[in-house]
Parts: C-alpha cells; structure tokens; sequence
C-alpha cells in the first residue's frame, strides 16, 4: 500500500468515526425529550405562554378592573304620562283574595336569616331596567327583596326610595300597565259608574279619578281606564314617625307589595295606642267641622283655624291597645312644624298634601291600619 493510500484510509476511518458518533448523540437526544415528563413540561409551558391575542392572566385581570361601569340615570325620563291603549289590552277586575288579618304584620319582624346588605348589583339592574321600560320587573324585583327580611336595615331606605319612584308612575300616574297584577286597564261597560268600578276593585272611586285624570259624570261606556286592585294597607312606625303603604296584604303575606312612605306626627308623651285599627265605614269626611276637646269649641269646615286640616279618616280599634278606644284618626295638620314629633291628642297626622293622597286611598271597612312600637 502507497503512502498515498494509507492517508486516504486514515480520512475515510475518521469521517465514520464522526458519523456514528453524531448518529449516537442524535439518538439519545430524542430518547430524553420524548419522555412523559417531558411532554407534559412542554404543555404546561405551552399553557402559560401569552399571545399576540390574549395577555398574560394579570393584564387581563388589570384591563378588567380598569372598565367603566355603566351607571344609568334611572327616572331622570320618565315614559310618557299618556301612551295609547287598546281595547284587547283591557281585563276585568279579577277575584280579591281573601283579606289578611293584622297577625301578617308580625311577619315582617321575623328574622328569616342573617342580615344582608343588597347585592351592589340589586339597584344598578333596577335601574337598568327602569331605563329599558320594565317598571313591573324592577318593582317585583327590589319589593322582594324588601320582603324576604332578609336585608340590612342600612339598605331598606334606598330600597324604599326607588320603589316610591316606580310606583308614582305605575300606580299614581296617567300611563297605563295592562299586565299589573296590582292594577290593569279595564274596558268600562254600558251603565257601569266609577263608583261600581272602584267599589269591585276594593278602592275609592276619587282614586281611580284621581290615576285616570277624569270626572265620574264623563265616564263612557267603551272607555278604557286605568284600575288598581286595592285595599290599601297601612303600618305606622312610632319609633320612626312613619306611615308606610301596601297593596295585596300586610307585611309578612306573600302577596304584599309595599308603595310608599309618609312622615307623620303622632300623640304628646306617647299617647298613641299601638295595635290593628280598621277605616269606620263612614267616618271619612272632606272637610270635617271640628270639636274641640280642649274646650275650644266648634271650629267650622272653612275656618283657617281647623286643626284637621281638611281631612278626617275614622279609625276602630279591633286588636291590641286599640281596642275600646274612640274618637282616633287620621287627619290633616295646620301646624307642618308637628310632623315627626309627638304633639298631637293621640290622633296620626300628615302633611296637606300626604293626606290629600291617602284620603283617596283608603277604603271604609276594609283598610287596616296598624300602630307598632
């Protein structure tokens, strides 16, 4: 063998000794990266990686608290008073339910669970919805959470206050709400009178003239007009100097919804009696002539004088401290300064305008109202 050759053999030996070497590296390579521990480094690491399209979690959660929260004004627009109504979109006043007794309001002081303040949802959706138009869905929603008991005392008055809202344009406007299920639209029938109409719905006929902005001598027959199912109910917070509302029952019965919240003034060194008291069949009376106690005298219906102000609803006591007692009601006052103090002989008295309302609210012989501590 030349010289020559010898080198040529020693070059081919060494390139296949590089050969099987770089083939036993490649080898023991894939064997380590194909193992399971492997793979599932791999995935997790895939799981972490960030996108061109999705930041990391962090980010993400930095971008989200960093959103706008959308805060309508609910009723700064109120729908219109008066919108068209249609015949079809009229029912008749449907069967009242049998009447609560004064026990449903011990109801409402039960505790049905701890104490909650509202989801910071709760008013946000209502008003949400008051905005969308859907007056009967937010009321249905806030008023159950006022009667579930369930809420903290801190929440009850802005709970109270957005359900006043709902209700002047449900209940006290001229805008009809035909699927109410305390109220309606009804088509008047040929010989019917507003005192018929309001007397099967258990409330007063100057109610329904009041909501439907008509007088009773022009009713016609083919009409349709607004209608609320009533009676009223009335609970008075002594401890509060309040006169709070509800229509279907009292507190604590399922179909009580609550409607709105008058500050009154009560009777010197609480003299007022707690307990049930029932509206006396006629003992409402527009301007009353009063007789004075105090050894005043008679003070006539006109005289600017007249403590009552324009307004006299009779009360009976049927149940606790009420009982046997007489000549207690609710009335007027000319004397503002009185609301929310105990100044008066043991009657409940309002503002002018408060009692102007709840004169038309309440119904002789089927109104409770009951005083509580």
């Amino acid at each position: 063998m030349t010289r020559s050759d010898r080198r040529l053999s020693r070059l081919l030996i060494t390139l296949l000794l590089i050969s099987v070497s770089a083939g036993i590296l490649c080898f023991g390579y894939k064997v380590k990266h194909s193992s399971p521990a492997a793979a599932k480094d791999r995935a997790a690491a895939v799981a972490v990686s960030p996108t061109a399209d999705q930041p990391p979690p962090s980010d993400a959660l930095a971008a989200a608290a960093t959103q706008p929260a959308t805060q309508p004004d609910a009723f700064a627009d109120a729908p219109p008073s008066e919108p068209a109504s249609t015949d079809e979109d009229a029912t008749p006043p449907p069967q009242r339910a049998p009447r609560p007794t004064a026990g449903a309001i011990v109801a409402s002081d039960r505790i049905l669970g701890p104490a909650t303040a509202p989801s910071p949802d709760l008013l946000t959706l209502a008003k949400r919805r008051i905005d969308a138009g859907e007056f009967l869905e937010a009321r249905e929603q806030l008023n159950d959470a006022l009667q579930s008991g369930r809420l903290d005392e801190s929440a009850v008055p802005a709970v109270k206050a957005m359900l006043q809202q709902i209700n002047q344009t449900v209940i006290f406007s001229r805008q009809h709400f035909p699927d109410d299920p305390y109220g309606g639209t009804y088509v008047v029938k040929p010989g019917e009178s507003l005192a018929k109409i309001a007397a099967a719905c258990d409330v007063t006929w100057e109610l329904l003239a009041r909501i439907n902005g008509i007088e009773p001598k022009h009713l016609r027959a083919g009409a349709t007009i607004k209608i609320v199912q009533g009676p009223f109910f009335a609970v008075v917070d002594k401890r509060a100097f309040t006169i709070d509302l509800y229509l279907g029952s009292l507190p604590g019965e399922k179909s009580c919804m609550y409607v709105t919240t008058y500050p009154v003034g009560l009777g010197r060194d609480d003299s007022t009696p707690t307990g049930t008291w029932t509206v006396e069949p006629h003992r409402k009376l527009k301007h009353p002539t009063y007789y004075s106690p105090r050894g005043e005298g008679v003070i006539a219906a006109d005289d600017p004088k007249n403590p009552l102000d324009g307004y006299w609803i009779g009360l009976t006591g049927t149940e606790g401290q009420a009982v046997g007692k007489l000549s207690y009601g609710i009335h007027g006052t000319i004397d503002a300064q009185s609301i929310g103090k105990q100044n008066s002989m043991g009657c409940i008295r309002l503002r002018s305008e408060d009692v102007a309302v709840l004169f038309d609210l309440m119904v002789e012989g089927k109104s409770l109202v009951v005083v509580k501590d």
